[in-house]
């Protein structure tokens, strides 16, 4: 993880299964086809990154039912692709899968089951990996960035978790708020990163900021069974991608942000 130039090689690729249930690059396919095999690469650098202890924690609790967690590093790589083909945007693309899966397993022990205790321990030691794999990779710039973007995100599930406790439901101006927290910021983030490790100027990072920040919220607000909003928030985060360059790139990641919305209805 010393280097941002990984190689691509087939022999370090794995198949998560065959079956959707076991590999959920098969939920939807035709969305993760331009980056799978190179999800299934950022998956590996991550669990080899971790410490033995580390990799069995995921295999015994992380079974996704779902592909979420595949989002992020997919906006990371699908974003660098925008800018240059080469393969040099992995690292982001692993800090982002660990920043979705320490905020996953922090969010999980909100809810009462014999695992509890195990997923916050769990959630603390993949943010300690993601700290260890910024300063060997050294890109300590990088800290103060992930410091407010999980704060943020922490902000946005301490306020859900507060409201379900007290059985209240937001409005929709404050569930909007609520997503842009949990979802925006983070995939917005994941663009900026994916946009900057490729050499994207600061103001193409910035529209693919906004562009992810639209796209989380859309992707938040349909999870939670909102229809009608997230097409309109949707076209605002395009109007930031449309002002960039037209590309194979820019269609592959707007169609991948309009399949991961098809396929978050609750």
């Amino acid at each position: 993880m010393k280097s941002d130039h990984y190689a691509l090689d087939n022999d370090s690729l794995h198949e998560r299964g065959s079956c959707p249930e076991k590999n959920p690059l098969l939920i939807g396919e035709h969305i993760w086809k331009p980056v799978a095999r190179e999800l299934r690469f950022v998956m590996g650098c991550l669990e080899e990154a971790l410490r033995p202890a580390g990799r069995l924690l995921l295999k015994k609790l992380h079974q996704p039912a779902d592909h979420e967690y595949l989002i992020p590093p997919g906006l990371v790589i699908l974003s660098g692709n925008l800018f240059s083909r080469e393969i040099k945007h992995y690292s982001p693309a692993v800090y982002m899968a660990l920043v979705y899966l320490g905020t996953m397993f922090h969010n999980r022990a909100s809810f009462k089951d014999k695992n509890q205790q195990l997923y916050i321990l769990t959630g603390d030691f993949l943010f300690s990996h993601l700290l260890k794999l910024i300063n060997d990779s050294q890109h300590l710039f990088l800290l103060e960035r992930f410091a407010e973007l999980i704060t943020t995100m922490n902000e946005g599930f301490s306020t859900m978790e507060e409201l379900r406790m007290k059985g209240d439901s937001p409005s929709e101006e404050e569930l909007i708020e609520i997503m842009r927290k949990q979802y925006g910021v983070f995939y917005g983030e994941c663009c900026a990163l994916g946009g900057l490790f490729t050499g994207g100027t600061e103001k193409e990072q910035l529209l693919l900021m906004e562009f992810g920040k639209s796209l989380g919220i859309a992707y938040g607000l349909k999870k939670m069974g909102i229809s009608y909003r997230p097409q309109q928030i949707m076209k605002e985060g395009l109007l930031a991608l449309y002002q960039l360059p037209a590309s194979e790139a820019r269609s592959e990641l707007e169609n991948f942000a309009r399949g991961i919305i098809d396929l978050s209805d609750p």
